[in-house]
C-alpha cells in the first residue's frame, strides 16, 4: 500500500488531475465566495430600501393619529403591517415628541420584543440600525407636520428572516452548481492528463524497453504537435542506437577475434621458445654422439633426463593455464593455507636469510574456495618474494576481511618491480629471470579471477613489493572453468 501511494505521489498524470482539480476547485470557491457577498450586498441594500421606503408610508399615516392621541388608531396602523407572516414587519413602537412609547406592538410569529431607546427632539431623519441578536433592521423614521416640526417617531422592524433564507438558497444552488463545476474540472482535468501524459508514458515504457535491452523499441505515434515530433524522434534514435550497438558489438567481435589470435601467437612463440632450449640441448648431445660415434655417458643421460623434465613442466603449466582443471569449492580457512605455505617455503627463507612476519587475523571468516589453486597461488607469490631478496631482508604475511571478502597480502623489501614491466608481470611467458618459465603469476591471477577475487599489486623501486589476493567470502559458480 505505501507503495501504491509512493507511485500515486510520483505520477505526472495524478500531478496534473490533482493541480487541475485545485485550481477549479479554487476559482469556484472563490467566483461562488464573491457570488454569495455581492448577493447579499445587494438583497441588504433592497431590504433596507424597501423598509424605509415601508416606514416612511406607515409614518406619514401616522400624523393625525398622534395629533389627537388616537392610540386605537395607531395600533390598527401597525396591526395591518404585520397580518401575515411573510410580512417583513415584525415590530412597531409610536413614540410622542418627547420620545416617549404611546404604542407598542409585535407579530404573533416575532417573540422578542427590542429594548426601548430615546430619541432627542431635533432628530428629524430617518434612522437605520441592524439589530444582530434580532436579526432586524431597526427603522425609525420622524413624523412630521407642516408648521410643527417632528410630532412622534415611529420606529419599525424589518425581519432578515427572508434575506437569509434567500441567501441560503442561493449557497445551496452555487454549492450544487460549484460541485458540477468542480466535478467536471476533474474528469476533464484527467481526461487531459491522459491525453497528454499517455505519450509521456508510451515513451518512458520505451525507454525502459531499451534498458531492458530490447533495442530498436519502437513506440506508437500519437499525439499532436511536439508531442508528435517526440515520438518520431525517440523511433528514430531507439533505431540508430540499435544500428550503432549492432556495430559496436561486430567490432568487438572481431576484436576478441584477433585478440584471441594474437593471444595464440603469443602463447604458440612462447611455448615454441620454452621447448626450444632444452630441444637444442638435447640435440647437440645427439649430434656429438653421432659424430663421434660414442655412447651416452651417465652425465650426458641426467642433461637429457633433466631437459626433458623441463619440457614436461612447461607443457603443464601451459595447460593450466589454459585449461585448469574442474575443482571443487569447499570451506576454506585462508589462514591454514598460508600457513602451510610459508612452512614449505621456510627452508628457502633461512638459506636466504630472509626474517619472516606473521601478522594473521584468527578472526577472519571462512570463505568457499578450491584449496589446491590458492595454495599454489601463496606459493607462487612466496617464492616470487623470496627470489627479489637475493641479499636477504624481510617477508611479512598477514590477512583481514571488510565487506565480505578475505585478503591476504605478501610484502617483501626486494628490488620492487620496474615500472617498464609491472603491466606485463601476468602475461603468460612473461619473466625477467633466467630460470623461470613466466607462468607463475600468469597461473596465479587465472584462478585468483575463477574465485571472483583480484590480485594486486604494489610496488616501490628499492623498497619492495606488496601482493594482495583478495578473495569474496562466497563464490556463485561451481567451480573452475574446464
Amino acid at each position: 500500500m505505501k507503495a501504491f501511494f509512493k507511485w500515486l505521489l510520483n505520477s505526472i498524470a495524478v500531478r496534473i488531475s490533482v493541480s487541475t482539480a485545485f485550481v477549479v476547485a479554487a476559482t469556484t470557491v472563490a467566483v461562488a465566495t464573491l457570488i454569495i457577498r455581492e448577493e447579499r450586498n445587494v438583497l441588504e441594500s433592497e431590504l433596507q430600501k424597501k423598509g424605509t421606503y415601508l416606514a416612511e408610508i406607515i409614518a406619514q399615516q401616522m400624523l393625525e393619529p398622534i395629533l389627537y392621541e388616537e392610540r386605537y388608531a395607531m395600533h390598527s396602523l401597525l396591526r395591518s403591517s404585520m397580518v401575515s407572516e411573510n410580512d417583513i414587519v415584525v415590530f412597531g413602537i409610536v413614540y410622542d415628541a418627547k420620545g416617549e412609547p404611546i404604542v407598542k406592538l409585535t407579530s404573533k410569529w416575532f417573540k422578542a420584543m427590542p429594548a426601548d431607546r430615546k430619541y432627542p427632539m431635533s432628530a428629524d431623519s430617518v434612522s437605520v440600525m441592524e439589530d444582530a441578536a434580532l436579526q432586524v433592521y431597526d427603522i425609525t423614521v420622524p413624523v412630521i407636520a407642516k408648521g410643527l416640526g417632528s410630532v412622534g417617531y415611529l420606529r419599525l422592524g424589518i425581519t432578515k428572516k427572508f434575506l437569509i433564507k434567500t441567501i441560503e438558497d442561493v449557497k445551496n444552488k452555487l454549492y450544487i452548481l460549484s460541485s458540477v463545476i468542480i466535478f467536471s474540472g476533474i474528469m476533464t482535468g484527467l481526461w487531459m492528463a491522459r491525453k497528454i501524459i499517455r505519450p509521456v508514458l508510451m515513451l518512458n515504457q520505451g525507454v525502459k524497453r531499451i534498458g531492458g535491452g530490447e533495442l530498436g523499441a519502437e513506440v506508437g505515434i500519437v499525439g499532436d504537435g511536439e508531442i508528435k515530433e517526440l515520438s518520431i524522434a525517440f523511433n528514430e534514435m531507439s533505431r540508430r542506437l540499435k544500428e550503432s550497438v549492432d556495430a559496436i558489438k561486430t567490432a568487438q567481435d572481431n576484436l576478441i577475434r584477433t585478440e584471441k589470435l594474437y593471444a595464440l601467437g603469443e602463447f604458440s612463440a612462447g611455448l615454441a621458445h620454452e621447448i626450444k632450449n632444452p630441444l637444442t640441448s638435447i640435440k647437440m648431445l645427439m649430434q656429438t654422439v653421432k659424430e663421434k660415434a660414442q655412447t651416452l655417458s651417465s652425465r650426458d643421460i641426467e642433461i637429457i633426463e633433466g631437459e626433458i623434465n623441463r619440457i614436461d613442466k612447461i607443457v603443464k603449466d601451459f595447460l593450466a593455464f589454459g585449461r585448469p582443471a574442474r575443482a571443487e569449492f569447499i570451506t576454506t580457512n585462508i589462514n591454514e593455507l598460508i600457513r602451510e605455505m610459508v612452512t614449505l617455503s621456510k627452508p628457502k627463507m633461512e638459506r636466504s636469510n630472509i626474517r619472516l612476519i606473521e601478522e594473521l587475523d584468527d578472526s577472519i571468516p571462512i570463505i568457499m574456495a578450491y584449496p589446491d589453486g590458492i595454495r599454489q597461488v601463496f606459493l607462487n607469490v612466496i617464492l616470487n618474494a623470496i627470489q627479489a631478496m637475493e641479499g636477504g631482508g624481510t617477508l611479512k604475511v598477514s590477512s583481514s576481511s571488510d565487506n565480505g571478502t578475505v585478503a591476504a597480502c605478501i610484502q617483501d623489501t626486494g628490488a620492487g618491480i620496474p615500472d617498464e614491466v609491472s603491466s606485463r608481470i601476468f602475461d603468460p611467458f612473461f619473466t625477467t629471470k633466467e630460470e623461470g618459465t613466466g607462468m607463475g603469476l600468469a597461473i596465479a591471477y587465472n584462478i585468483v579471477r575463477e574465485h571472483n577475487g583480484e590480485i594486486v599489486v604494489s610496488s616501490t623501486a628499492n623498497r619492495g613489493t606488496i601482493v594482495s589476493v583478495v578473495l569474496p567470502e562466497t563464490i556463485e559458480q561451481d567451480g573452475l572453468r574446464e
